[in-house]
């Protein structure tokens, strides 16, 4: 019988999962392993949960599909535990429930002993504030975590060199960016916290995905943003957001069309030209993501990601979202981007 073991990565898109997968690829390749990545759901926008399916195998006969009875899973959003606990989106609930017994990693400033876990384990769990470091570190919005957590990877299975996946981030970014990744990844290394001999018993299971025949699917998808988001059984919008999109008015400077509104992965955002003083970006804040994509293609540099909890307090309605009250943390965002 071939030895596998399977390795489950969940994160909302944009974390870092595939970059994660790709170095964790090269790793056990390195060591003689055979190794098999698989990404649900593929080509996405950032706005919706991720899964990378990896496989370690001393055979290459291996299948080219989801993790059946993973042994090691690493949550890129603790959020994610909340989504799988309410089987609020089937796959997450699977990905992370199916695991009985092994290792569970958690991107979170809490204890091991502080995570709520969905469903029954028994086995290690671990901890590392990813989000931090990398937010630190690599100053970026959202920050892509996934090279951090091997850091923590490394030191809590001891199934990965520590130095070769040190030198594969550098060759693979190379310069500042490759070294400020490397940083952080060494940081999440030392700061794991982890706990073993955990038995967690709940009666609580995830709901069993209903497999449909593939000549049953539609050839195509339409897909529709106020339809319930594929593979979501009550829909999830806040499970990513942290962050919306303000506009200073005065920078908001397309005549025609907007690319900002173009490129949003969900069709959220929009340009108000009546009844405003001057132009301005606006958001549907109950389908708002939070992706930031629209901040980083507008073209006057007129959208800035702020907290969402300063926004609630500027208005808690979120009617007529302004970036006035916020200037000090646009100054300092655009700051940031001129020293990196």
């Amino acid at each position: 019988m071939p030895q596998t073991t399977e390795l489950n990565l969940l994160c909302m898109s944009g974390q870092g999962s595939v970059q994660a997968g790709e170095a964790l690829a090269k790793l056990y390749a390195n060591q003689g392993w055979f190794v098999s990545v698989n990404v649900y759901p593929g080509t996405r926008a950032r706005s919706g949960p991720v899964i990378n399916y990896v496989k370690i195998s001393d055979s290459e006969a291996m299948a080219s599909c989801a993790n059946y009875h993973p042994s090691e899973v690493i949550v890129f959003q603790e959020e994610l535990l909340l989504t799988a606990k309410n089987n609020t989106h089937e796959l997450i609930a699977d990905a992370i429930g199916r695991m009985n017994r092994g290792t569970l990693l958690v991107n979170s400033p809490k204890s091991p002993g502080e995570i709520d876990l969905p469903f029954s384990l028994e086995g290690a769990v671990a901890t590392v504030d990813a989000t931090g470091i990398a937010g630190r570190l690599l100053r970026r919005n959202p920050p892509p975590v996934g090279l951090t957590l091997l850091g923590a990877y490394a030191r809590i299975t001891e199934a990965i060199d520590m130095g070769e996946l040190l030198e594969i981030i550098r060759e693979t970014f190379p310069g500042t960016v490759g070294e400020r990744n490397a940083e952080a990844t060494l940081e999440a290394y030392e700061t794991v916290q982890a706990i073993g001999g955990v038995k967690f018993q709940v009666d609580r299971r995830p709901a069993r995905l209903e497999h449909t025949p593939v000549e049953d699917l539609p050839q195509y998808y339409q897909f529709d943003r106020y339809d319930k988001l594929p593979g979501f059984s009550n829909g999830s919008p806040f499970v990513w957001r942290d962050k919306v999109p303000v506009c200073e008015d005065n920078k908001c400077i397309c005549p025609g069309v907007c690319i900002s509104e173009v490129m949003c992965p969900d069709g959220t955002g929009f340009i108000i030209r009546q009844d405003l003083p001057h132009q301005g970006y606006r958001i549907d804040v109950d389908f708002c993501r939070g992706c930031g994509i629209c901040a980083e293609v507008c073209v006057g540099s007129a959208l800035t990601m702020v907290d969402e909890d300063k926004v609630k307090q500027e208005n808690p309605d979120y009617t007529d979202i302004t970036a006035a009250p916020h200037r000090p943390e646009i100054a300092e965002h655009q700051q940031i981007h001129l020293d990196f």
